[in-house]
């Protein structure tokens, strides 16, 4: 359930409708525009927005701050998410969220804001009940952990996979590409057995069906996924919504993986004496194959 302390960002409009000061001649004329085009008007540069109304560039950014914004990049990053949210897929996505601005600050400032963006709204927006009740199926007696990620899934699959493996006795990360089909390695699923998933779109009809079979034969299934209505969140006991807004044509999984790496902290510490064993087991093991020494910083 949302935190009630966290309100939701205020859209342009309302920043518009809740600004009483008086305005110039060219303000309203900015305003005109914004609200004309909304949301695609605000993804040109300040300049290019300026030149259509008669001003000038510092005149649209002193009105965006005058509305409550820090930044002309916090309002078209704003701008942004809802044409990520309105358009179907990155490809449709390209042209609306690719502006003329191509310099490389531009691309990590956009980066940044996004993933600021994403992070705040999804822990805002997170049911927090769904993943409390998730972390209790994954440390309840006798469970078998099935870990499946298809497409943008894949590494955060393999990342849930390798962490929960050390808090957890029974982690089996699923795989199509293997010796063995996916089909072949579900074959002994029932109640004791549970599916945790991250899809994305595009959504993986091979996840709806493993879903739907892991809920047919009594077992239960916990989704990361960015929307309510992926094919298989039907058969989801338990889902964690994420926002994966961009500033380019690619959805960004920086939310995901935060709350991936909450789920596996949480089981972490519910599990603290076999992760304790774990890492002395692992000791001997790691040190022939790897170096984890920190990196020294370089000398100037």
């Amino acid at each position: 359930m949302p935190h009630a302390d966290t309100p939701a960002a205020p859209s342009l409009n309302q920043r518009i409708s809740g600004y009483g000061k008086k305005l110039t001649k060219s303000e309203r004329r900015l305003i005109e525009e914004l609200q004309a085009h909304h949301p695609q008007g605000l993804l040109e540069s300040a300049t290019s927005l300026a030149r259509k109304v008669g001003t000038s560039a510092s005149t649209v950014v002193r009105l965006l701050a005058k509305l409550g914004y820090t930044s002309y990049a916090q309002a078209q990053m704003e701008a942004r998410a809802e044409v990520t949210a309105l358009l179907a897929s990155p490809a449709t996505r390209a042209d609306a969220v690719i502006g003329d601005d191509t310099s490389v600050r531009s691309c990590l400032d956009n980066a940044l804001l996004h993933d600021q963006h994403n992070l705040a709204a999804t822990f805002a927006a997170l049911d927090v009940s769904a993943f409390e009740a998730a972390v209790k199926l994954l440390t309840q007696r006798k469970v078998r952990v099935h870990v499946l990620g298809q497409r943008h899934g894949v590494p955060l699959a393999s990342h849930l996979a390798l962490h929960l493996n050390l808090c957890l006795p029974d982690v089996r990360l699923l795989s199509g590409a293997g010796p063995l089909p996916l089909e072949d390695q579900l074959l002994r699923i029932d109640e004791h057995d549970l599916l945790l998933t991250p899809t994305f779109r595009r959504h993986s009809l091979a996840i709806a069906r493993t879903a739907a079979y892991f809920r047919a034969r009594g077992a239960k299934v916990v989704m990361v996924t960015d929307s309510p209505t992926a094919p298989a969140a039907a058969s989801a006991d338990h889902l964690l919504l994420v926002r994966t807004s961009s500033a380019s044509p690619f959805d960004s999984y920086t939310a995901a993986l935060s709350v991936c790496n909450a789920l596996i902290t949480a089981v972490a510490q519910r599990r603290k004496k076999e992760l304790a064993v774990a890492f002395e087991r692992g000791a001997p093991l790691w040190e022939p194959q790897w170096n984890d020494a920190a990196p020294r910083a370089s000398s100037s």
